[in-house]
């Protein structure tokens, strides 16, 4: 049972699947209030900066080349920083 759980892990896939769970997520966040368009702007710098992150997770568990995980690291703090800066100014 727990043979397909380590491969996922292992593999690397578990950071594609909690991507498309992220953005899911988002997206049906941002459907709900009135103004769809406006919640969603404001949820992708944090959904980005949380896709960066998981994608350099899956990276680091298969491995991966050390810049592109820099790149990826480097871009979530970007994000993550656009993202505070746009809830500080709220």
């Amino acid at each position: 049972m727990t043979a397909w759980l380590t491969q996922i892990f292992t593999s690397g896939w578990i950071s594609v699947v909690a991507i498309f769970v992220l953005w899911a997520v988002i997206v049906l966040a941002a459907g709900r209030p009135p103004r769809p368009r406006s919640v969603l702007v404001s949820l992708i710098p944090n959904a980005i900066s949380g896709s960066c992150l998981l994608a350099a997770f899956g990276l680091a568990m298969r491995q991966g080349p050390l810049p592109w995980l820099a790149i990826l690291l480097t871009a979530s703090l970007i994000a993550f920083l656009v993202d505070l800066r746009i809830r500080l100014r709220d």
